[in-house]
C-alpha cells in the first residue's frame, strides 16, 4: 500500500470522525419528526474540500450515520448514510464541473434556484392542502398543537417561514458571491459556495422525503424544512469560516489540489 493511499486512509477517518463529532455533540430537535439539527454539515463541506467528493461521501455518510446510531436515532441511520454521502458526491461534481467555467456556473446556479423555487412552491402547496383535508390527522401527529386554531397558527407560521427562506437562499449566495469577489485575501471561491449550496439543499430535500414516507404525511415533513434550512446555513457559514483558518496555516500543503 502507498504513502500516499494510506494517507487518504488516514484524512478520510479523520474527516468521519470530525462529521461525527460536531454532529453528534450539539443537537437540537426537531419537534415535528422526532429528528435533530446540528454543525455536522460544515465539517461535510470541508471534508469535500479535503478529501474529494469520494473520500468525502465516506467520511459523510459513515460520521453522520454512526451519530444517528449513538444517539438513539436509529430509524435514521440508512437514510441518514444515503442523504449525507450523496451531499459530498453532489458537492464534488459541482466544483468539478464549475470549477473555471463560467457557463457551467452560471447554468448551475439558474438550476439550482429554479428548483429551489419550485421546492418551496410544492412545501407551501403541501401545508396548504393538507392542513385543511388532513386538520385531524396533524392536530393529532404534531406536538403542541391540540386544536384547529393551534394548527391555523403553525400552518402560517410556517408558511412565512418558508416564503422568507425561499427568497433568502438566493439573496445570501448573490451578497457572499459579491462580497468575496470583492476580498482578494478570501480563498473561497464561487464554485465552492456553490457546491455547498447545492449539497445543503439537497440535504433540506432528502430529509423531507425520507420523513414524508417515514411517517406516512408530506405536510408533517413540510414543518421541519426549515428548521433543515437553518442546518444548512449554519454548516455553510462554519465552513467557510474554518476553511478560511485552515487554509492559512501550513497544513494546507497535504491537502491543496
Amino acid at each position: 500500500m502507498t504513502s500516499k493511499k494510506t494517507q487518504q486512509i488516514v484524512y478520510t477517518a479523520l474527516m468521519a470522525a470530525l462529521i461525527f463529532a460536531t454532529t453528534f455533540a450539539i443537537r437540537i430537535p426537531v419537534p415535528f419528526t422526532q429528528g435533530y439539527i446540528h454543525p455536522g454539515d460544515s465539517m461535510i463541506f470541508i471534508g469535500v474540500l479535503i478529501l474529494g467528493w469520494r473520500n468525502g461521501a465516506i467520511a459523510a455518510g459513515m460520521g453522520s450515520a454512526l451519530s444517528d446510531l449513538l444517539a438513539g436515532y436509529t430509524q435514521y441511520i440508512l437514510p441518514t448514510l444515503i442523504i449525507k454521502g450523496l451531499m459530498a458526491v453532489f458537492m464534488g461534481l459541482a466544483l468539478e464541473k464549475s470549477n473555471n467555467n463560467k457557463k457551467s456556473i452560471v447554468a448551475l446556479s439558474g438550476i439550482t434556484v429554479g428548483v429551489w423555487m419550485a421546492f418551496n412552491f410544492i412545501i407551501h402547496r403541501i401545508i396548504t392542502v393538507n392542513a385543511v383535508n388532513e386538520s385531524h390527522t396533524l392536530i393529532n401527529s404534531l406536538e403542541d398543537v391540540s386544536n384547529t386554531l393551534e394548527l391555523t397558527t403553525l400552518v402560517e407560521k410556517a408558511e412565512s417561514q418558508i416564503f422568507i427562506f425561499a427568497l433568502i437562499i438566493p439573496l445570501f449566495l448573490i451578497g457572499i458571491s459579491i462580497y468575496i469577489r470583492k476580498k482578494e485575501n478570501i480563498s473561497i471561491h464561487i464554485p465552492q459556495l456553490l457546491g455547498m449550496t447545492i449539497a445543503g439543499l439537497w440535504m433540506v430535500f432528502g430529509y423531507f422525503i425520507v420523513a414524508g414516507i417515514m411517517y406516512g404525511s408530506f405536510a408533517i415533513a413540510a414543518f421541519s424544512v426549515p428548521w433543515n434550512i437553518i442546518q444548512y446555513i449554519m454548516g455553510f457559514v462554519i465552513a467557510i469560516i474554518v476553511w478560511e483558518a485552515l487554509k492559512k496555516t501550513s497544513i494546507q500543503k497535504y491537502y491543496e489540489k
